[in-house]
């Protein structure tokens, strides 16, 4: 089974983590385990509060296969978390994938972790956090897949599932990912 750490943070994007979540549970049969930098709920972008099992700094990183964060608009209230920079530089040297998606893009830009690497969010994230992306080789595709990291566009959640999926090898075979693309995209 596969152990997945969920961050949440106010404000988050849960239209965009949804359906990974989903697919995890459902086909993955993941163990997902979700914390906050305090360990305290916090209420995502569409209202929906989160109750986390843990704060940041009271989880074992080497537990976890899988470090998966939303994109959304609190993305400034965590930016500057130093538990988390140490946190998610831990998983990175670890060799602990990291999946994020839109403005948490920002959080590995800030943590260093995309020096030298292709990655991407939306447009207008890139603009407004260009500083923590120095040295970082912004493209603007979709989605970018690096060795054990993951960035995409915020409307790119079907790709964003479908990659993490296969990071994870949690697809049987070809016609399941396309199912699971197809169904993400809502042509189902």
């Amino acid at each position: 089974m596969k152990n997945i750490l969920f961050l949440a943070y106010p404000q988050y994007a849960d239209f965009e983590i949804a359906h990974t979540l989903f697919f995890l549970k459902k086909v993955g049969k993941a163990n997902v385990t979700t914390v906050t930098i305090d360990g305290k709920p916090v209420e995502s972008i569409a209202g929906l509060l989160t109750m986390p099992q843990r704060g940041l700094s009271e989880v074992n990183v080497g537990e976890y296969d899988l470090v998966l964060i939303s994109g959304g608009d609190g993305v400034h209230t965590i930016i500057n978390e130093s538990v988390l920079h140490t946190f998610l530089q831990s998983a990175y040297s670890k060799e602990i994938p990291i999946a994020a998606i839109c403005a948490s893009a920002t959080l590995l830009g800030k943590s260093g972790l995309l020096k030298g690497k292709r990655f991407t969010c939306n447009p207008n994230t890139y603009e407004v956090f260009k500083d923590v992306f120095q040295g970082a080789n912004y493209t603007g595709e979709n989605i970018e897949v690096e060795t054990n990291l993951i960035t995409a566009k915020g409307t790119a959640f079907p790709e964003f599932n479908v990659a993490v999926g296969d990071l994870l090898n949690i697809w049987k075979d070809s016609t399941q990912e396309n199912w699971a693309l197809q169904f993400c995209r809502g042509n189902i």
